[in-house]
């Protein structure tokens, strides 16, 4: 079986960020979600009576395997979920392994926007390349423009802020985040630690793969996302021209131009 390491590189990392935006905007009885970034484009609305999820509709515009738009129908589980003020109130409530993580965690974001007495709120993620091994890299998350957290990284960890340095962003992150933040703080530490696992993509080039199948990489992937789950990582095939680079244009994000 393949390894990560064994994904060709792409000769330009090292020399942009990885960007994802994310939109949440309420109208009665309803909250729209977008999400795009380097690998992936979402739409979800989530329809609620004032104290639990009706009804979900969602779509995956730009996915990375030919799989991936099966996604939309285990999210329909969520369907009765409450309305909540912190997503970690519902999360242990859902499937993970029968989600795309995207997805899913858009459509929590949307639920818990529902509560909000704002009516859209924009998540900014940007993540700098990582160029070599020892390099320290920017991560950061803006809402509605206003910086939240800037983290200073260095292979998966933080190195700054002071009071964070040690700190995991992979296996460990949500035990000591959910700790360490609350609220809108704690809703966008757990979305820029998404963005910076996505991040790590930039690394490589997909196109050289496009028709791979997926369990190709079952040693090192399994369980990580829907596509990479069974009994769709048996039959997921690699799609073509699913990336984009977004370092300088970060107004084309959720435009979702083919």
């Amino acid at each position: 079986m393949s390894t990560a390491q064994e994904y060709p590189k792409t000769e330009s990392y090292g020399q942009g960020r990885y960007r994802r935006r994310i939109r949440l905007r309420a109208e009665a009885g309803q909250v729209h979600g977008e999400l795009e970034d380097t690998n992936h484009g979402f739409r979800c609305t989530v329809f609620h009576d004032g104290n639990k999820v009706t009804d979900i509709h969602s779509a995956a515009l730009r996915i990375p395997f030919d799989t991936c738009p099966g996604a939309t129908e285990p999210l329909r589980k969520l369907i009765g979920l409450p309305l909540c003020e912190d997503i970690l109130d519902i999360k242990p409530l859902t499937d993970t392994a029968a989600n795309c993580t995207h997805l899913l965690d858009l459509a929590l974001l949307a639920i818990r926007h529902s509560t909000r007495q704002i009516p859209e709120m924009i998540y900014d993620i940007c993540v700098e390349d990582q160029a070599h091994d020892e390099q320290i890299a920017s991560a950061e998350i803006f809402a509605n423009g206003n910086l939240i957290h800037r983290w200073q990284t260095c292979n998966w960890a933080i190195i700054s802020p002071s009071h964070l340095n040690g700190n995991v962003l992979y296996k460990g992150f949500s035990k000591w985040a959910a700790t360490h933040f609350s609220g809108d703080q704690r809703e966008a530490a757990f979305a820029l630690q998404k963005g910076y696992f996505v991040a790590v993509s930039r690394r490589y080039t997909n196109n050289s793969q496009v028709g791979q199948s997926a369990n190709d990489h079952r040693d090192v992937m399994l369980g990580v996302c829907y596509s990479y789950s069974s009994p769709q990582i048996e039959r997921a095939k690699r799609v073509a021209n699913s990336m984009r680079d977004f370092s300088n244009v970060p107004e084309q994000l959720l435009k979702f131009i083919e």
